[in-house]
């Protein structure tokens, strides 16, 4: 009995052995099964994926960004280059330790902290694994050789070789040439097939900004095989980027050097362009600046450049807004006939000041006792003010602005240079939404004389005069002549065929005389003038006359005292005559006297661009 019990005990026991092998065969069996397809998987399936993401983390593609093209002159001498200098650089995302790295390096090459404060902020912003950075530019020798030394410390970082721009002329050129700095975000026109990197550099002004598609070129790039470390082990692909193209400049240099050094260091603008096709010639704007500095190819600090009062990177010659003064005369002695209010016979008494309907306020001229009887002509070559307050009062505003706007006043020129400005063409409209009050007829008679809400920059005055120098056709002014070896077109912007051959020539008949004549406010011209030219001086106010009770002499001697409130010194004129081949604009800032500081500059630039040329 017991053996048949102790049978069915191990029978049992047998059964549930059994069941627990089975339970634990299929438990081992799943896991296997998983296993096995996760082996698959990895293998086979998703080979792909994890081979290319391999790649990732070993195979990277680098921009190629070709040399930037370099601004030459006409003559092909070069004005801006490419320079090779050594940057130290690191990528991120290989080194282990980024802060004691740059510290290290901060020790043994001797940075200083605002590099790495720079560095780290270029840091935050990228977005590119891999990249190498700029940590400093510029690498002395010495830091070169120490670098050298123990570079095996720091193997994500090297030194690099990278093109910098340097204007071999310096200053002479800098308004018109511009410089370049680090890419910023919003720079970067997110449409164009080109990619820049954050640490590259594009053009920031001038030419650099304005022809900065031309100029850069097109993207290329290698495909490299790179170690843990993020160095280069074999390249495996290249597409050879498209060359940047040299650019040609249409200024003179001899003739710019001449302009530069006529200012001698004082603020104002000089301008100076060929009438019959556009092309500038000179373009100064005083004080200047080195574009070596900003450029960083140039030892100086960018703070003192950018903090100095003079604002030496301010463009006057484009950007600047100057009341024209009397140049202004002219153009509207000229709507005056057109619009038949006068003719070139009409005459007024000038007797030193004007009051309309012979009451009220009294507009003053720049001569105390007046000029006696005046016409057209001789109130341009003395330059009357009372003959034009007496016409202003016959004119409109809104006459006076759409016949200006025909010369280019309060419009961009659309000069090939970054940053020009509109100036200011008032209007009845512009006077409520600006200022809140109606216009007045005392603000058409300041207009008149240039005075008042009007203001131009001097190279909109270059193009306006231009149009007397052509009798009535005017180019689109631009710096640069020639692309490769395509010439820029020149592109006629206003025609003015309005205007009868006999006024123009009676205009210039006049401003002929301005210098020519012995009343002329630019007589002085003649003790060394050596060429025929037309102009018209101009004395911009800065600080008006509102004393009564003193003569213009008098008060003028309390503004004079404080340098600032002096007025501009300007001129505009032509030549050499009967074939004009150059316009010339100067504006002395302060400089009170157009004819004696302003007038004797184009003279010589006029006269000396002549004798070269014949």
């Amino acid at each position: 009995m017991s053996e048949i019990l102790n049978f069915g005990r191990e029978n049992l026991a047998f059964k549930q052995l059994r069941k627990r092998s089975a339970f634990l065969f299929l438990l081992i069996a799943l896991f296997g099964s998983i296993t096995f397809f996760q082996i698959i998987k990895l293998t086979i399936l998703d080979s792909n994926l994890y081979t290319t993401k391999s790649d990732e983390n070993r195979i990277i593609r680098i921009p190629i960004y070709p040399s930037r093209g370099l601004i030459k002159l006409s003559n092909g001498e070069i004005v801006v280059e490419n320079i090779v200098t050594q940057a130290l650089t690191i990528v991120p995302n290989k080194t282990s330790d980024l802060e004691l790295t740059l510290e290290e390096l901060k020790q043994n090459l001797g940075l200083k902290d605002e590099e790495l404060l720079t560095f780290k902020r270029k840091l935050s912003k990228t977005k590119y694994k891999y990249d190498s950075i700029v940590i400093v530019e510029n690498l002395t020798k010495e830091q070169i050789a120490r670098f050298s030394v123990e570079k095996e410390k720091w193997p994500s970082v090297s030194i690099k070789a990278q093109l910098m721009r340097f204007n071999l002329l310096g200053p002479i050129f800098s308004h018109v040439t511009g410089y370049v700095g680090l890419v910023s975000p919003e720079e970067i026109d997110e449409s164009e097939d080109f990619s820049y990197p954050f640490t590259s550099q594009i053009g920031k002004t001038g030419v650099e900004k304005f022809y900065e598609g031309t100029l850069r070129g097109g993207e290329g790039f290698r495909t490299i095989e790179i170690d843990a470390y993020g160095k280069e082990v074999r390249e495996l692909a290249r597409f050879i980027p498209e060359q940047g193209k040299d650019i040609y400049l249409s200024l003179d240099k001899e003739l710019q050097v001449l302009a530069r050094n006529e200012l001698a260091g004082r603020k104002g603008a000089v301008v100076a362009l060929d009438p019959n096709t556009g092309l500038i010639k000179a373009l100064v704007s005083s004080p200047d600046f080195s574009p070596n500095i900003l450029n960083k190819t140039e030892t100086g600090k960018v703070e003192n450049i950018l903090i100095d009062s003079q604002s030496p990177l301010f463009n006057r010659a484009i950007s600047g807004n100057y009341p024209p003064a009397s140049t202004l005369k002219p153009f509207i002695g000229l709507l005056g006939v057109k619009e038949k209010k006068i003719n070139w016979t009409t005459t007024i008494e000038d007797q030193g000041f004007f009051q309309i309907d012979g009451k009220g306020r009294k507009y003053r001229g720049w001569k105390e006792d007046g000029h006696g009887t005046v016409n057209l002509s001789k109130s341009i070559i003395e330059s009357s003010d009372v003959f034009f307050y007496h016409l202003a009062t016959q004119l409109t505003v809104d006459s006076i602005s759409n016949f200006l706007k025909q010369f280019g006043f309060g419009r961009k020129t659309g000069v090939d240079l970054s940053s020009e400005t509109e100036g200011l063409l008032p209007d009845r409209k512009w006077k409520l939404g600006a200022i809140g009050e109606s216009w007045f007829v005392g603000d058409t008679i300041n207009i008149s004389i240039g005075q008042g809400y009007i203001s131009c920059s001097p190279l909109q005055l270059a193009v306006a005069v231009s149009s007397i120098a052509t009798k009535g056709k005017v180019y689109r002014p631009r710096v640069v002549a020639k692309i490769e070896d395509q010439f820029t077109e020149k592109q006629v912007i206003y025609h003015l065929n309005q205007i009868e051959k006999s006024h123009w020539e009676k205009l210039e008949n006049s401003m002929v005389s301005v210098i020519s004549h012995w009343k002329g406010t630019a007589h002085n011209l003649t003790e060394f003038g050596q060429e025929t030219i037309a102009g018209k001086t101009g004395t911009a106010q800065i600080k008006s006359l509102t004393d009564a009770e003193l003569t213009v002499k008098e008060e003028y001697e309390d503004i004079r005292l404080e340098e600032r409130n002096r007025d501009h010194a300007l001129f505009v004129g032509y030549g050499p005559l009967p074939d004009p081949e150059l316009t010339v604009v100067v504006i002395v800032e302060n400089g009170e006297s157009g004819s004696t500081v302003a007038a004797p500059i184009a003279q010589r630039l006029i006269d000396f661009y002549a004798d070269r040329e014949d």
